[in-house]
């Protein structure tokens, strides 16, 4: 009765104590139950790798010296193989960031592009670092340049490469449409501005007769445009080559499909910062001796 008692006045005299006991219980619990989940987990992660057998070899370098261990895994089980190859895979992946442009052949990458016209090829390289490495490919623009322009320079290996060489071809063959634009409109101030003002630059229309110097070049043009008639006329068979500083341009023009076509060739030089002409040759090509007639047109 008296320890009844003693007990009875301990809990009233603290009011606190059966809080306490309750929560030492339910961190004990708790502490059973984080054992209890870490042996299941202990377990289950050996019966993974019970159908590998480990092998551990030795080998000595340096005729005593240091040594190595060599562990290999000789996994039994076909769902163990399938998850390593899967992980594997994975983390290559990760690690390379590898697509299906970047496992693409060189070859195959080109003759894809290689379907691109110049705008297309340009955006293209404005997507993302991957897609800018492969449409700055030279082999990818050598190809867009045979296809664009000629064949003929195969054997060449411009000095910037051919992205910057078909670039300058192309600005060059719009200049030399620029020309017989103004051929066409028949203006002879845009005409002044696209030659060179030099005594140097020539000029030989299809009649045969020679311009020389900048002056007699222009008068000649100004003489040209006087015709009742304009000009209608088609260009052909463009082909260009460009260095750094001097460019020409041949090519075949029909005056109409009825008479023979003329031989053109276009010379340009580069001076501050645009491309001018400094020579200009037409002549006729003769088609079953019909050679009066052509210069009529010329």
């Amino acid at each position: 009765m008296e320890i009844a008692s003693s007990f009875t006045t301990v809990l009233s005299s603290q009011p606190f104590f059966v809080p306490t006991i309750v929560t030492a219980l339910c961190l004990l619990l708790t502490l059973f139950a984080f054992t209890t989940v870490r042996s299941i987990s202990s377990k289950a992660s050996k019966s993974d790798v019970d159908g590998c057998d480990f092998a551990a070899s030795a080998n000595k370098k340096g005729g005593g010296g240091g040594g190595g261990c060599d562990c290999v895994c000789k996994c039994t089980s076909p769902e163990m193989v399938e998850k390593v190859n899967s992980a594997a895979v994975i983390a290559a992946e990760r690690q390379t960031g590898a697509s299906m442009m970047e496992q693409l052949v060189p070859e195959i990458t080109t003759h894809a592009l290689s379907y691109l016209d110049y705008p297309s090829l340009c955006r293209l390289s404005m997507t993302n670092s991957l897609m800018r490495k492969a449409a700055n490919d030279d082999n990818a623009w050598k190809a867009l340049y045979h296809k664009d322009f000629t064949w003929e320079q195969d054997s060449v290996t411009p000095a910037n490469g051919w992205k910057a060489y078909y670039a300058a071809t192309r600005a060059i063959v719009n200049i030399n449409t620029e020309f017989f634009n103004i051929i066409r409109e028949r203006s002879l101030p845009a005409m002044s501005r696209f030659w060179l003002n030099a005594d140097f630059v020539k000029c030989v229309h299809a009649s045969g007769e020679l311009f020389s110097g900048y002056n007699a070049v222009i008068q000649s043009w100004q003489l040209a445009f006087t015709w009742e008639q304009g000009v209608n006329f088609q260009v052909r068979d463009v082909r260009a080559r460009v260095m750094s500083e001097m460019a020409w341009v041949s090519m075949k023009t029909f005056v109409d499909m009825d008479s023979g076509p003329f031989n053109v060739t276009n010379t340009f030089e580069f001076h501050n910062g645009r491309w001018y002409m400094v020579h200009h040759h037409s002549s006729v090509m003769t088609i079953d001796g019909d050679v009066e007639q052509q210069l009529v047109h010329a």
